[in-house]
């Protein structure tokens, strides 16, 4: 019970200005039903990095008109993470963006409910995660909000991933839409 009220107010925080410490923070959380030593020895850990790095900070910055700024997601994966079930985690960074502005808005990190086969496969599996459930939401909000027409912006690092999405053809994987639910 301890455990679990110390993890919820490192959740907070993780959430409100400190999105390096969501994945530890939610890896952790789903051992709370089994706890075990080893979770203390890693709540320990956590807890002194968190000590050790309180000057690090969250911050954005505005120097734009309303005009001048878009909306901006970054996904990515890390594949097989976790190294009891091999399941990847998905992680999102939504931020304004412009010229001279640079404001985050949301940050998600969620394992997956399954194991993907390939790094390929984990990055769009993460991008599809990515519109979802950040992207696509919040672009209804920001037409209310901005002016003009508004380009929701989706940054990748996986070549393949890229590759992908552009000719819209993946025969190595055809499973994707039954195994995953997503269509290139």
């Amino acid at each position: 019970s301890i455990a679990a009220r110390v993890l919820i107010k490192l959740l907070y925080c993780a959430r409100t200005a400190r999105y390096d410490l969501l994945r530890p923070v939610c890896h952790l959380a789903c051992h709370v039903a089994k706890w075990t030593s080893e979770c203390d020895r890693r709540l320990h850990k956590l807890v002194c990095y968190v000590n050790s790095s309180l000057h690090l900070r969250m911050i954005g910055w505005c120097g734009d008109k309303l005009e001048d700024v878009q909306p901006h997601i970054y996904a990515d994966a890390d594949f097989a993470g976790c190294t009891a079930s091999q399941k990847s985690t998905n992680g999102v960074h939504h931020v304004l963006g412009g010229p001279k502005t640079c404001f985050p808005m949301e940050g998600v990190s969620k394992r997956r409910s399954c194991v993907s086969t390939s790094t390929t496969e984990a990055e769009i599996v993460a991008g599809f995660f990515a519109l979802k459930i950040v992207g696509l939401p919040a672009l209804a909000m920001w037409e209310a909000i901005l002016p003009g027409p508004v380009t929701l912006t989706v940054h990748e690092d996986n070549q393949a991933m890229i590759r992908v999405c552009y000719t819209g053809k993946n025969p190595t994987m055809r499973y994707l839409g039954r195994v995953h639910r997503i269509s290139i």
